[in-house]
């Protein structure tokens, strides 16, 4: 694991100077001992520190054999958060009920809250936070979004004292693990059979795989950084599930790699393009190379420039960690009686019309292997302004697919900037284009935005 006994101690003694009270003891109830709770145990068990005591753990079953035993086990989660010896609550269950049940009541109660639940607070968070403000507690959620980058924190803390200009991230392992086999020559199928038996992926891997695991993280990014909750169905979503071999070797050639990004940008007109989808970035960029099931964030703004950290999103070594700090910083401010306010709705901030954001493109279609089927589809693209940079067809009979039993080629271009809901628009036209000769584009149109 990264963390250890050492690094834990020194940033505990770092940040909170040994308790200036020593008769004064910082009760933590734990709902939930899945992986993430064993994790959090562990980490008890292992950095003994004075003040901090982690006193009653709430499960499902507790006859259930655990590779971490802990003395204190109860099926009644009253007995966590209606404890009065209990100053923290640390919420472990995932889901939206009875998670945010919890969470509400134990606020209500006085105590103070630690998450990794991000399904919670990208819905419920500006009701969660104003009851916080309300009962003067704290709630932490560092674990909820990129499991062991720290980010929250320092969205709340040093880089809120700049302007942010945007986020842009890989902020799914899973995807991030089946692109990097794919880019390794793997179809989409066999690299998602393989991040399942790596547990990386989900019997049901589409929370994932299209993009909504990524838009509930960046809503949370969105609203912390610009000061409007964004929930996550206001994030524009696409995913990975329709990426081939063909995308990947044709966007090599083109000097770029395919991740899945989750963006947030302010826009010169003063809204939030906040958006989920995969893109072609340069092989240069500093995503580019972020491979496997790792995480990583960019942040640009004024005046601290850039702020950019990779580390892997999920597992019980990362995530427990960030859910261990919460809980050392939250004791910290027991122990100095502060709390932190987290703002919500502090500006009167749209969110980006998506068919008017400007962005360039990668765009394959599949062409019946006939005379005239080029031209046809460019004059579609003249039509609506295409202002095309590559146009790439190759005859070889290795690119060769058969669509519908249609022998076709694939037909890659890409091109300037355009809105998008021009570029939605040629993309229905083709869809149903046809000529003398028949329907000249074969299969759904895909397309990719390309970033900077």
């Amino acid at each position: 694991m990264f963390y250890n006994k050492i690094y834990i101690k020194i940033l505990f003694f770092i940040e909170i100077g040994c308790f200036m009270d020593k008769s004064k003891v910082i009760n933590v109830g734990l709902i939930g001992f899945g992986t993430v709770g064993t994790g959090v145990v562990n980490l008890f068990s292992e950095n003994k520190i004075e003040g901090i005591k982690l006193k009653t753990i709430v499960v499902k079953d507790i006859k259930k054999q655990r590779k971490v035993k802990f003395s204190n086990l109860t099926t009644d989660v009253n007995k966590v958060i209606d404890d009065p010896e209990i100053d923290i609550v640390v919420e472990l269950i995932g889901g939206y009920e009875p998670a945010k049940d919890y969470i509400i009541r134990a606020i209500k109660n006085g105590k103070h809250v630690v998450t990794a639940n991000k399904a919670v607070i990208s819905e419920y968070g500006p009701e969660i936070f104003e009851l916080a403000k309300n009962h003067n507690v704290n709630v932490g959620f560092e674990a909820a979004v990129a499991g062991g980058i720290p980010i929250i924190n320092p969205l709340l803390d040093q880089l809120s004292l700049g302007k942010i200009t945007s986020i842009i991230g890989i902020l799914n392992g899973t995807t991030n693990f089946i692109l990097t086999r794919m880019s390794e020559g793997m179809d989409y199928e066999s690299a998602l059979k393989i991040a399942q038996e790596k547990g990386f992926a989900e019997k049901d891997p589409s929370f994932d795989v299209e993009g909504k695991d990524a838009a509930q993280k960046i809503s949370i990014l969105a609203s912390l950084a610009f000061g409007k909750w964004v929930k996550p169905n206001e994030v524009y979503c696409e995913g990975i599930t329709e990426i081939t071999p063909i995308d990947i070797e044709y966007a090599r050639d083109l000097g770029y790699t395919i991740k899945l990004l989750a963006t947030a940008k302010r826009t010169e007109e003063g809204s939030v393009d906040v958006r989920v989808h995969p893109a072609l970035i340069g092989e240069s960029h500093s995503l580019a190379k972020v491979n496997d099931e790792f995480n990583a964030i960019h942040i640009q703004g004024i005046p601290f420039d850039e702020y950019f950290n990779v580390g892997k999103g999920a597992g019980q070594g990362p995530t427990a960690f960030s859910v261990y700090y919460d809980i050392i910083k939250i004791a910290e401010m027991v122990i100095n009686k502060t709390t932190r306010e987290i703002k919500i709705n502090t500006k009167d901030i749209k969110i980006a019309d998506q068919n008017k954001v400007i962005t360039e493109g990668y765009l394959r279609l599949y062409l019946q292997h006939i005379p005239g089927s080029l031209y046809s589809i460019l004059g579609v693209l003249f039509k609506h302004g295409w202002n095309v940079k590559n146009s790439i067809q190759r005859g070889d009979k290795k690119y060769e697919i058969k669509v519908n039993g249609i022998k076709c080629l694939p037909d890659i271009i890409t091109h300037e900037p355009l809105p998008f809901g021009v570029i939605k628009d040629t993309l229905s036209e083709l869809s149903s284009l046809k000529t003398e000769k028949g329907k000249p584009v074969h299969g759904k149109p895909f397309y990719i935005r390309i970033e900077s």
